[in-house]
């Protein structure tokens, strides 16, 4: 299994291949449109991927600037996204940057990639210092009145929602308790032509610890538990 950066640095096609049978119910983009009226809005995204959020937004939209730390990345999603070229601009730049960038919006969203700077800390204090900056820069990025989008993992191929590890925990429990953020669980269940269809995919992607339980749960829908957690600034 290739590690997760080698995956965003050159197998965009395969992520696609993964993201593109989540969600399956579109629970997500009916929590977003729940959450927010998007008519209108500039909105920011950070960690835009092949651009899988970005598409749940963009027609109602004013505009977006789309970032990301891989230019691979941006690459797919600014093909994926081309009919909609004429109200995205596409910025290579990690979460950590956001402050540095000059405009502001009314909106910044991010999908699973605050998450994957939490997993990358060694302890509990270097997480709280990370939450902090992406945060921050976050912030710095909106309008008054703006919100916060952040969409992470509360589990895959589980029956319970749960972080799925004590980094994410972390996180989780400094957006809430800290900084007051709103939580809102949805499923985003894959859904797969096959069980081995599923192996395949998903195996690519999280590794044989992974598999052994597609195998077990012996069904091409795979569970999965998504948190939105928003806030107005």
């Amino acid at each position: 299994m290739p590690s997760m950066y080698e995956i965003y640095e050159k197998h965009a096609d395969r992520y696609h291949e993964l993201v593109s049978a989540e969600d399956h119910q579109a629970n997500l983009p009916e929590k977003l449109h729940e959450i927010l009226d998007w008519r209108g809005l500039s909105v920011l995204e950070g960690g835009v991927g092949t651009g899988r959020v970005t598409r749940h937004y963009i027609e109602d939209a004013s505009a977006a600037v789309c970032c990301d730390r891989s230019r691979h990345m941006l690459d797919f999603a600014q093909d994926a996204l081309g009919e909609f070229r004429d109200k995205i601009t596409f910025v290579l730049a990690d979460n950590r940057m956001m402050s540095q960038l000059p405009d502001r919006h009314d909106v910044f969203i991010e999908g699973w990639s605050f998450g994957h700077a939490a997993v990358d800390c060694s302890t509990r204090v270097e997480i709280e210092g990370v939450a902090e900056i992406l945060l921050r820069g976050a912030a710095k990025n909106l309008r008054p009145g703006g919100a916060i989008v952040l969409i992470e993992s509360l589990g895959t191929n589980v029956d319970v929602p749960a972080p799925p590890d004590d980094k994410l925990a972390t996180l989780y429990e400094r957006l809430e308790v800290r900084h007051g953020f709103a939580k809102a669980v949805i499923r985003t269940d894959y859904r797969f032509e096959s069980n081995e269809d599923a192996v395949r995919v998903m195996g690519f992607f999280f590794g044989e610890r992974m598999v052994d339980g597609i195998l077990r749960r012996k069904s091409p829908i795979i569970p999965e538990w998504t948190g939105v957690w928003t806030k107005t600034v």
